[in-house]
């Protein structure tokens, strides 16, 4: 999948315009749609097989998880 989702969102702009990036499900549904909108080439059938790459790989929790690994460990004394 990580191949499509190349094929079909480089064409106009890089990549890190995605991994930047971390929205709901919602949200990347609506940012396929806009993509869509301006030329870029889902298949209907693959849609959701999309959906579940961007969330998973680039969702709120990435962000979430991201953020916290550059955090100092609090010690526990």
């Amino acid at each position: 999948m990580e191949a499509k989702i190349k094929a079909a969102c480089t064409q106009c702009h890089n990549a890190a315009r995605i991994t930047e990036q971390h929205m709901s499900r919602k949200e990347w549904s609506d940012q396929l749609d806009k993509m869509v909108g301006l030329g870029a080439e889902v298949p209907d059938a693959e849609r959701p097989a999309f959906l579940d790459y961007l969330t998973k790989n680039f969702g709120p929790e990435k962000a979430t998880s991201k953020a916290s690994k550059g955090q100092p460990k609090k010690s526990s004394n």
